[in-house]
């Protein structure tokens, strides 16, 4: 058998991929606003890297004439920072999260955030500081007043752009400033900002340019006034045909699900397989409360899965990949024991934007580990190549520090970030310090996800050491959003 005959699959796919790329280039060209509408396993990713390099090699003179910002909005800083590694050092274009951006984009205009502050009765307040507001910041995303300076939580960040927007001359002058606006996982945007770009901008045909990359059928957050699918005439189309992530027959299954986004599969060297797993044979009650209307109880399902995932580990060959995917993260949190800390963090968990999280998962349990195994390497790494240990007494500290880590873990979270502090081995990010001293100060203060921070603090460590096992890459549990984009050899959803 040929070569050729071999990869008539990759062929024609990446034959229709490139085509559309094409397309996103002339789009730019003609300088109309399009959606490239993507489904899984497309290359969307790899279509927006793609006009990303386009427009900064061509649009280089024109924009940087103009001082001008092309700006490319993603979901996460994780996300921001892939992005700004494939950029020059001085480029036109800034990748950035939508809180981010809205900020830049309004926060020069004080007087009239003052305003805003002023005219809103969420901000009135019968206790801490009754300094007149001269100042609106954007700093850890935790909204209070301090010394007349008025912190703004992400959300007022959101509603004040929109507010902004509807300005006339606000329009005008945003218009200028950013010519050309990408948006990654368009389907995620906050609805209100994204209703005035195509009142204002699309459908008067006027002001930036916009190029959203996405799948409206991917929507997550459809209860926190996501988009989902954004229409207009002046948007131009350019649906994408290929899946380069997934076998024939699953691409199969997928078409019949989705007839108006037809795909067509990449992968020649297996068919693939799909499995339907039904339990009817379940004659138990099943549950009547709210979005889980008659699923097998919480305990069943988990045995039922674990039953799965054991039969999939002694089948499959050594070496192959297996995921376990929960449609909702809920369930997922209450099978690993850290429901109530995803009540409280909610889409900062799976996005891994708290920062005490973060913490705790790249700085303190990496130091754990490596005191545990005596691992100089990793905690030479985790210190950013700051040397541990330079006399004796600091090595009779560290072990210290292990001894009482391994106490306080079973404990709460604060007792462990104390231990860290105290401890003054590790560095402590300012944001996780000055929310630590709130805590000492004004426990009752709310942290950004709407409870008093000592009711965050004093959570169990377990649950937090159970969310990390979920974002570690190669956790066997996750949700369909913790692996948009990954491949993997057996999956169970």
């Amino acid at each position: 058998m040929s070569e050729g005959f071999e990869n008539v699959n990759y062929s024609i796919a990446k034959e229709e991929a490139d085509r559309v790329d094409a397309q996103i280039i002339a789009a730019l060209q003609r300088g109309c606003s399009f959606r490239v509408e993507a489904g899984a396993g497309s290359g969307k990713t790899y279509s927006l890297n793609k006009a990303i390099e386009w427009i900064q090699v061509n649009k280089w003179d024109e924009y940087s004439r103009k001082k001008q910002t092309v700006i490319c909005i993603t979901f996460t800083n994780a996300a921001v920072d892939v992005i700004a590694e494939r950029l020059s050092v001085d480029s036109f274009i800034s990748p950035s999260t939508i809180h981010a951006f809205a900020w830049n984009a309004i926060k020069q205009y004080q007087s009239t955030l003052i305003r805003f502050v002023g005219e809103d009765d969420s901000f009135k307040t019968t206790e801490g500081d009754f300094n007149i507001v001269t100042e609106v910041r954007y700093t850890l995303g935790h909204r209070y007043k301090e010394n007349g300076i008025q912190y703004l939580y992400h959300d007022d960040v959101l509603r004040f752009f929109c507010c902004l927007l509807d300005n006339a001359k606000f329009q005008k002058m945003f218009a200028d400033k950013y010519p050309l606006i990408l948006i990654d996982e368009y389907q995620d945007s906050y609805k209100p900002i994204v209703d005035r770009f195509v009142e204002y901008f699309i459908a008067n045909d006027e002001g930036p340019q916009f190029g959203f990359f996405g799948d409206s059928w991917q929507t997550i957050y459809q209860s926190n006034k996501a988009c989902g699918l954004i229409e207009h005439d002046n948007l131009e189309v350019i649906p994408k045909g290929s899946n380069f992530r997934s076998a024939p027959q699953i691409v199969q299954l997928l078409n019949a699900i989705r007839p108006e986004l037809p795909q067509r599969s990449a992968v020649d060297e297996f068919e693939g397989e799909v499995i339907v797993i039904t339990c009817d044979d379940y004659t138990g009650e099943r549950r009547t409360d709210r979005n889980f209307k008659d699923d097998l109880p919480a305990e069943e399902l988990k045995v039922r899965i674990n039953t799965v995932v054991d039969h999939l580990k002694k089948s499959v060959p050594n070496g192959e990949t297996n995921k376990v995917l929960m449609i909702t993260h809920r369930v997922l949190a209450a099978q690993q024991g850290y429901e109530r800390l995803l009540e409280i963090l909610q889409d900062g968990l799976r996005d891994k934007e708290d920062p005490f999280l973060m913490f705790f998962m790249e700085t303190v349990e990496p130091v754990y580990e490596a005191l545990q195994n005596s691992d100089m390497q990793l905690l030479f790494n985790t210190l950013k190549k700051r040397y541990p240990v330079t006399q004796k007494t600091e090595k009779v500290r560290w072990k210290e520090l292990e001894c009482e880590l391994s106490r306080v873990r079973q404990r709460r979270a604060v007792d462990v970030l104390k231990t860290v502090i105290e401890s003054e081995l590790i560095p402590v990010p300012p944001k996780v310090e000055g929310y630590y001293k709130l805590y000492c100060s004004t426990p009752e203060l709310i942290y950004p996800s709407g409870v008093p921070i000592k009711e965050f603090l004093e959570l169990e460590y377990t649950q937090f050491l159970a969310a990390m096992d979920f974002l570690y890459p190669e956790a066997v549990f996750s949700t369909e959003h913790g692996v948009k984009g990954e491949e993997y050899d057996n999956v169970v959803f």
